[in-house]
C-alpha cells in the first residue's frame, strides 16, 4: 500500500496516510478560501497517522458545536489536517510526499464566487457529495 507523509513548514508537524483517499477534491468553501486564497485541494483519508506535533497544534472549530476541527500548527500556521464531524480525515493532497494524488471532483461549487474553476471537467457538487 502507497504511503505518503507530509510536514508543516516549520516541520514541527508530520503526518502519514496510507493507501488512496476515500475522496479527493478541490474544496471552494469560504473556509478554504479564507485559509488558502484559492480552492483547495483536500484528500479524505480512511487510514492517517499523526507521527509528531499533534499536541502544538491550534485546533479551530469555525461552527461551534459541529465537532469539525481544522489543525493548524501554532508556530507557522501551516493548515495540517482536518476532522470532520463523523471522525473522517482529511489531508492537504498538495503537500502530500510521492506521486500526485488527482482531486476527481469539486465540491461547494455554490460558495466559491466568480472564482474560475480549474479543470472544469469534473464533477462539480455545490455541497459535500
Amino acid at each position: 500500500m502507497t504511503e505518503r507523509t507530509w510536514t508543516c513548514m516549520c516541520g514541527n508537524f508530520e503526518g502519514k496516510v496510507t493507501g488512496e483517499p476515500a475522496l479527493a477534491v478541490w474544496c471552494h468553501c469560504g473556509l478554504c478560501r479564507k485559509q488558502t486564497g484559492s480552492a483547495m485541494q483536500l484528500g479524505v483519508f480512511e487510514n492517517m497517522e499523526i507521527i509528531k506535533g499533534d499536541d502544538e497544534l491550534i485546533k479551530f472549530e469555525a461552527t461551534k458545536g459541529s465537532g469539525t476541527f481544522r489543525n493548524s500548527c501554532s508556530k507557522c500556521g501551516s493548515f495540517c489536517y482536518k476532522v470532520l464531524a463523523g471522525g473522517s480525515k482529511v489531508a492537504p493532497l498538495g503537500a502530500l510526499s510521492g506521486d500526485i494524488v488527482k482531486p476527481t471532483c469539486h465540491i461547494f461549487v455554490a460558495h466559491k464566487g466568480n472564482q474560475p474553476i480549474m479543470s472544469p471537467e469534473l464533477p462539480q457538487h455545490d455541497e459535500f457529495p
